[in-house]
């Protein structure tokens, strides 16, 4: 993939070649280079590209509802946009949190997919969610520099805000499974999240949130333990396997096609063997010349092909005046 320069770089890069400062032989060995990607086989991969993708229609369809539903409820422009959708261990995720945080705990279920203490983290910038809670209380959206904890009140507003995701998440799901959304617990504290191995995969989502002039993130977390069940329904529904046939039906169909088969015409040609001239011999030949094979006199096996194929080895006779090949042995 083609990286795009910033007006600075290419600046940079011009001023360079004025000045014959540039080692074009640097650039020729570093271009040339073989390009490695780092693969580490002690955590391999968990989600394949097509989860990933998956996830992605899910949470934009998420991320454009619950846009109009801000929108409505804070009577403000707010705009939402996927940034990202990548895999990584849960440790990696944990460590880039402050240790002030705002993350609901969401479960999810499905009794009849037995998907059940299923949990994502959905966290949320604090700048977003003061912004969100002034204008709730009446205010203009602009006092969201506070450097302090939610106060009880708070976390009430904000438990009503993570409870109008929840039918939002269903209805994102909705077009794959059916599934119930629960809002478990609001932590605000990142050092007290311990419900996850710190070694699982996750996946992460990463939704820019605009409201007026002002931008933050929602990060939404996805272990590879609640996915795992979603992932089954969802390739038994949509992904179609390889069908494997009952094995008296496969015999009644090879011999329908067999029969079919049966009255096509093959060419049959007995070589008796081959050798290579040049087109001055070729041109100079007479009635009488006499052209040596590559086969020994003392083997008398013809090769036999069918079209273009060896198919058996024999031995050249007659048959009622005709020449003839009897079979020896099938290649």
């Amino acid at each position: 993939m083609a990286e795009i320069l910033s007006q600075q770089q290419i600046d940079e890069l011009l001023g360079s070649l004025q000045n014959g400062n540039m080692d074009f032989k640097e650039i020729e060995k570093q271009s040339g280079s073989q390009k490695v990607k780092e693969y580490d086989f002690m955590s391999p991969k968990k989600f394949s590209r097509e989860q990933l993708k998956l996830l992605d229609n899910v949470f934009d369809s998420f991320a454009r509802t619950y846009s109009l539903q801000l929108s409505s409820m804070l009577r403000t422009a707010c705009q939402m946009e996927i940034l990202q959708v990548e895999e990584e261990e849960y440790r990696e995720f944990n460590n880039a949190l402050s240790d002030s945080v705002l993350v609901a705990v969401i479960g999810m279920h499905n009794e009849e997919n037995r998907i059940d203490d299923k949990q994502i983290l959905m966290e949320m910038s604090r700048p977003v969610s003061f912004s969100i809670m002034d204008r709730l209380l009446g205010g203009n959206g602009s006092g969201y520099q506070i450097d302090r904890d939610y106060t009880d009140i708070e976390l009430s507003l904000l438990e009503y805000l993570f409870k109008q995701v929840l039918g939002l998440l269903k209805n994102a799901w909705g077009n794959y499974i059916e599934i119930e959304h629960s809002l478990d617990m609001i932590e605000t504290n990142s050092r007290l999240m311990q419900s996850i191995p710190p070694d699982e995969s996750v996946a992460i989502i990463v939704i820019e949130m605009t409201l007026d002039t002002l931008k933050g993130n929602m990060n939404i977390c996805l272990p590879a333990s609640s996915l795992e069940e979603i992932f089954r329904v969802f390739n038994s529904k949509y992904v179609k396997l390889p069908k494997r046939d009952d094995p008296e039906i496969e015999r009644r169909r090879r011999e329908a096609i067999m029969r079919t088969l049966n009255d096509s015409p093959l060419p049959v040609s007995a070589i008796l063997g081959k050798t290579e001239i040049t087109l001055r011999d070729l041109l100079n030949l007479q009635v009488g010349d006499i052209i040596t094979l590559n086969t020994p006199v003392e083997n008398n096996l013809v090769t036999v092909n069918v079209g273009k194929f060896p198919w058996f080895t024999g031995v050249i006779g007659s048959k009622k005046k005709k020449y003839a090949v009897k079979i020896e042995k099938t290649l």
